[in-house]
């Protein structure tokens, strides 16, 4: 079956936000007795959600995990961010050109970020026309790595998981791509992720350029028009 639909992961893979969410994270962690962490602590946070990235920002300073001041962070963490939230962020090198390039390919958003802040994102850097769907926390009960988020796209959209890519930087995006049995699953280096959770990975890119040809050169199905001129 041909490929015909791509599925995004968005922060890390589409989007560099990791500056943006630093600065809001630590405006929350203020005054709470936490001390700033550094981008690259939080680039390692970063994946699984607001939940779990302030839960895990908390546990790292505080022995014992208070779930009201947990809260209270988290309140505080978001109602920065969405002011914020565009501050310092940009899409990737190439991202606009390689989703002109996939014009004929139906394209979706898969983030375990909160919905209406994935949105806010899209539009602002202009990248929302380009996009059939977009899925949060708020769409599917379950979260990345699990297939859920991956089998709602595809049934949105009327695709058939062989038909399917997952493109990510992080083992979520992967597992749940696998775990959806898409056509094949592509990632990303340059993202938050650290190599060994690119492992399962059927393709592995350093550059979003790299996406197309990369497919062209390895599934035979992909459509001739979008191979790479010489």
């Amino acid at each position: 079956m041909p490929i015909s639909l791509f599925i995004f992961d968005l922060d890390g893979t589409l989007v560099d936000t990791l500056a943006d969410i630093t600065y809001s994270l630590n405006h929350a962690l203020a005054g709470k007795g936490l001390g700033p962490l550094s981008q690259g602590r939080v680039k390692k946070l970063i994946g699984e959600g607001v939940g779990r990235l302030i839960e895990r920002a908390v546990s790292g300073q505080k022995p014992k995990v208070d779930p009201e001041l947990t809260l209270e962070i988290r309140e505080k963490f978001i109602s920065h961010y969405r002011r914020h939230l565009l501050d310092h962020s940009d899409t990737y090198p190439g991202v606009p050109e390689v989703l002109r390039g996939l014009h004929g390919f139906k394209k979706a958003i898969i983030s375990n970020k909160m919905h209406s802040l994935t949105v806010k994102i899209l539009e602002g850097l202009e990248l929302a026309p380009y996009f059939d769907l977009v899925a949060g926390p708020e769409t599917v009960a379950e979260k990345k790595p699990s297939a859920a988020p991956v089998l709602y796209v595809l049934d949105k959209l009327a695709t058939d998981a062989m038909d399917a890519v997952m493109v990510g930087d992080s083992r979520f995006d992967i597992k749940a791509g696998r775990n959806a049995k898409v056509k094949c699953t592509v990632g990303v280096t340059y993202g938050y992720d650290n190599a060994s959770g690119l492992k399962e990975a059927d393709y592995v890119i350093g550059n979003i350029g790299e996406l197309v040809a990369t497919l062209y050169r390895n599934e035979p199905m992909l459509e001739r028009r979008l191979a790479p001129r010489d």
